[in-house]
């Protein structure tokens, strides 16, 4: 089932663009930052505590980050314990997560959590679009964002939720469940925002003072 929806297509702006971006660019300087590592020569295993990875304006942390290769070339890193990836934008929060990096570039990131979420400030619309699922997956090259179990994106008054959401940069849709399979189903909230006007008259209600009982 296929969902457009003109709202989520600032969406576009939060995902990890700042990794670098998608042109063919010198890569930014990549920093790291850790209150203390270990390495293992026969493995060639590198661990790091309370470890921050920045490059441009995003960043990693986490309590521990694994790897086997200190070069971003061509590696996979493993991130645990209270997980955040941040841009200027949007904060992509989760208890894991696992970060492929090519030409020292991230190419894919997998998020997970119990749930792990995202929170992203529109400058377009001063909406708040946030979303929440037990595994966010970002994949570069096929231009995709995929929620995964319990999954649910939210704007203004708008919810949308599923086993599955997956949103296509490239066509700019939103996805519930898979395209050839109907049996993965959406649910759409609309919750009405209080007028003005009864706003005004609870509020005016609320102030006016009781009438006294010695009027006649």
């Amino acid at each position: 089932m296929r969902i457009l929806n003109p709202k989520s297509r600032p969406l576009l702006l939060f995902v990890l663009i700042a990794s670098a971006g998608y042109s063919q660019q010198i890569p930014e300087a990549i920093d790291l930052q850790a209150a203390s590592s270990t390495y293992d020569r026969d493995t060639g295993h590198l661990v790091f505590k309370d470890v921050t990875i920045s490059q441009g304006d995003m960043s990693v942390s986490a309590n521990l980050a694994e790897a086997t290769e200190l070069e971003f070339e061509n590696a996979a890193w493993v991130f645990t314990g209270n997980v955040k990836i941040s841009t200027e934008e949007a904060l992509i929060s989760g208890e894991k997560a696992v970060i492929d990096f090519q030409d020292h570039r991230l190419v894919r990131a997998s998020i997970s959590g119990q749930p792990a979420t995202i929170n992203w400030e529109s400058s377009e619309n001063d909406e708040a679009i946030t979303g929440r699922a037990n595994e966010l997956i970002y994949n570069r090259e096929s231009g995709t964002l995929t929620l995964t179990g319990d999954a649910v994106l939210s704007s203004g008054i708008s919810e949308i939720s599923g086993s599955t959401l997956l949103y296509d940069f490239n066509a700019e849709q939103l996805v519930a469940g898979s395209p050839d399979d109907d049996s993965q189903g959406v649910r759409i909230t609309i919750t009405p925002e209080e007028t003005n006007d009864k706003k005004s008259t609870e509020t005016s209600t609320a102030e006016s003072p009781p009438a006294s009982e010695d009027q006649p």
